[in-house]
């Protein structure tokens, strides 16, 4: 009766219910040759699932019954024991503890003619939550050399349940299976394409063979050779077959497209990221990030060359894409050059993973981003870092303010830096090669470029730093470049009022309110959101709780000319045309000689020549545009008077009286252009007549006024 419940593996592969071993030569040859050894003439297959352990199997199955072996080896066969089947039979324990001895009986009496392949340890070992009535029939068996046994099992359940019985090692022989290289999985796809070609009716050439391994090698770095590949081409191909099917395509050769389309189910990776890349958008990678970072050209271009780096395929493949740290402070763009990068990487801002370091001071807070060991409570659910990338391994991680992190955390990062994997709770290895790293802190920000390194290496350690790709620092916004970054944050209310059926336009002048509030603030560009809040967003839903506004009206944005601050204008279909009178924003004449603000951005040098008339500050361009329309130079037409003039950067009001200091050395700078200055004509200022929809910035000339003398 046990015969009912022994499987023979050759008969099933005459019966065509098992497919034929392409490759693995070696491994089956080794397998045969511990199978002749007098003693530990059982060999157990090691390795990580995917290798192709159970094909090995099978292919010493089939050599055994084509008799390509050894000639002692010759009329042997591999069998199993169908379990499950066994199980479903027995009505009780007694009846299926019977039905384990009669087919273990069976196999021993075959005398070693038969040799039992054991995939499951709890045929052997005695496991937790396992069948225990099999170990007590069968391993004594094999012990005393009754049954011999070809046995595969995963490294770790080998070190857990096998290393610690030394009976048990001492009669199995160990065969660590490795990964196949690219060129060996490549020879075993091209000898499992016929197969693939003649089930599903299509054509799989070459290149498309070779291309599912250099594809899966790229992008599925979670898995190993060579399942993956199999997968990949296995399921691409299933893909066209379908296609051919529905009639959405008369071409039954296999791509790359379709290769493609697999990928990015997989992984999430838009499908223009796949295969060949688009150069001319990498290329032009600098003006993707500047549209949403502003005034940091240093940084952009960093994080530009980074990419190119990447695209190329010439950073190292064990570690992550790219490893930065933005030092600055609060509001420059750190963050939004982290989604900036994401989006341009992944197409997706929302591929970031962002903690907050300030969550992770305490040293118990380890356990958080790795998960907790076995046996304490939320082990199941894995750590926030490793459980994130290991179901999304293709995203940007963010640790932000990592200077309050606790010091462990930083050890574990040294790691991640360096190898591109960690270990989590679970004793799964989560790969990070596919992830860019950043880090932002704010130490030395507000220090020399030639003190910022001396400062990190006090604070952070030097075997951490020298992990990292690159340390780029942000500086702190110019004027000149608020006008811009406010308009990308009332650009995006804009379009949040249109999704709720409101028509919202902002005048030129209420923008310019905005980033000269910005300006005075010094919080950086966060601030913006907070004057949006409090002047735009509560009167306006006020007004629209009171059904005020409909979906006609026009709301327009103004800076009225005899109040402080911008003002909402609701306005009737017959009333959009109305024209406002807004304050302007004009220079003051200045007091004793002296600028209240700090001074424009270092851009351009003293006695600039003519040459680079673009890189001058403002009040110097108009000097010399005033001069060249009187066809002479400041020194020829005009005498020397003492006065100054404020530099008012795209038609920004003064700050003079706010309260922002300026440097002795700055003001010792603007004295000095003060009294070499040359008189200008007045010109009057440049108002314009309409308000401004478009919230792309316009320069706008800047009035001069002589100061008093």
């Amino acid at each position: 009766m046990g015969s009912k419940y022994i499987i023979d593996y050759a008969e099933k592969l005459k019966n065509g219910e098992l497919k034929s071993v392409v490759g693995r030569k070696k491994e089956i040859r080794r397998v045969m040759h511990i199978l002749l050894r007098d003693m530990k003439s059982n060999p157990m297959l090691l390795g990580l699932t995917g290798l192709g352990k159970t094909s090995i199997v099978i292919g010493v199955a089939e050599a055994l019954a084509k008799g390509d072996c050894p000639p002692k080896l010759r009329g042997r066969t591999v069998v199993g024991v169908d379990i499950a089947t066994m199980m479903i039979d027995s009505k009780t324990l007694a009846e299926y503890e019977e039905h384990l001895k009669e087919a273990f009986q069976e196999i021993q009496a075959a005398n070693r003619e038969k040799i039992l392949f054991i995939n499951d340890l709890n045929f052997l070992a005695f496991m937790p939550n396992g069948n225990n009535e099999i170990p007590k029939f069968l391993k004594p068996k094999v012990l005393d050399g009754g049954i011999q046994c070809i046995v595969e099992a995963e490294i770790n359940a080998y070190k857990i349940y096998v290393e610690r019985e030394p009976d048990l090692m001492s009669c199995l022989q160990t065969i660590y299976i490795e990964e196949p290289t690219v060129a060996e999985t490549t020879d075993i796809l091209r000898g499992i394409a016929p197969r693939l070609e003649k089930k599903y009716a299509i054509q799989i050439p070459d290149e498309v063979v070779q291309k599912a391994v250099t594809m899966s090698a790229r992008y599925i770095k979670s898995r190993v050779f060579p399942e993956k590949a199999l997968d990949l081409l296995d399921e691409a191909a299933t893909g066209l077959m379908m296609a051919l099917d529905e009639g959405t395509t008369q071409d039954n050769v296999l791509k790359e497209q379709y290769l493609a389309n697999i990928i990015s189910f997989w992984t999430g990776i838009p499908l223009d990221k796949i295969g060949s890349e688009d150069k001319q958008r990498v290329i032009e990678v600098e003006n993707f990030i500047s549209r949403r970072v502003i005034g940091q050209p240093e940084a952009t271009s960093v994080i530009s060359g980074a990419v190119r780096r990447m695209k190329s395929g010439l950073q190292d493949p064990n570690r992550p894409l790219g490893t930065f740290l933005f030092i600055g402070t609060t509001g420059v763009g750190k963050t939004e050059m982290a989604k900036a990068l994401s989006e341009f990487m992944f197409d997706d801002e929302k591929a970031l993973l962002r903690l907050d370091m300030s969550e992770f001071m305490e040293k118990s807070s380890v356990a958080r981003l790795l998960g907790p060991p076995p046996g304490t409570p939320g082990y199941e659910q894995g750590g926030l870092l490793t459980e994130a990338v290991r179901l999304r391994p293709y995203q940007v991680i963010l640790f932000d303010e990592l200077e309050k992190a606790h010091n462990d955390i930083l050890n574990l990062m040294l790691q991640l830096l360096d190898e591109g994997h960690l270990t989590d709770g679970k004793g799964l290895t989560v790969d990070f090669r596919n992830t860019i790293v950043i880090m932002t802190s704010n130490l030395g920000a507000e220090l020399p470029r030639y003190q910022r390194m001396d400062f990190l290496r006090k604070n952070l350690r030097p075997e951490f730093l020298a992990r990292i790709d690159d340390i780029i620092p942000f500086h702190g916004l110019a004027e000149e470049h608020l006008l811009a970054i406010v308009d990308i944050h009332l650009n995006k209310f804009v379009k949040r009022a249109k999704a709720v059926n409101l028509h919202v336009e902002l005048t030129l002048e209420a923008r310019k309110w905005f980033a000269d509030e910005v300006y005075i603030a010094k919080n950086g560009v966060r601030e913006i959101k907070r004057l949006i809040q409090h002047n735009i967003e509560n009167p306006l839903s006020i007004l629209i709780m009171y059904d005020q506004v409909s979906s006609q009206d026009l709301i327009k944005i103004i800076r009225p000319k005899n109040k402080k601050g911008v003002e909402i204008v609701v306005l009737k279909p017959e009333e959009q045309n109305k024209k406002f009178e807004e304050a302007v924003t004009v220079e003051l004449k200045m007091e004793d000689d002296v600028d209240n603000r700090p001074p424009p951005p270092p851009t351009f040098k003293l006695n600039e020549t003519g040459n680079e008339f673009d890189n001058l500050p403002a009040w110097k361009r108009a000097a010399m545009a005033a001069a060249r329309q009187q066809e002479g130079s400041p020194a020829e037409n005009a005498q020397v008077h003492r006065m100054l003039k404020v530099p008012v950067v795209k038609g920004f009001k003064s700050t003079l009286g706010k309260g922002v200091g300026v440097s002795n050395v700055s003001a010792a700078m603007v004295k000095n252009v003060a009294e070499t200055a040359p008189s200008i004509p007045q010109v009057p200022p440049v108002v314009p007549s309409q308000p401004v929809v478009d919230t792309t910035p316009r320069p706008v000339p800047p009035p001069i006024i002589p100061a008093k003398k």
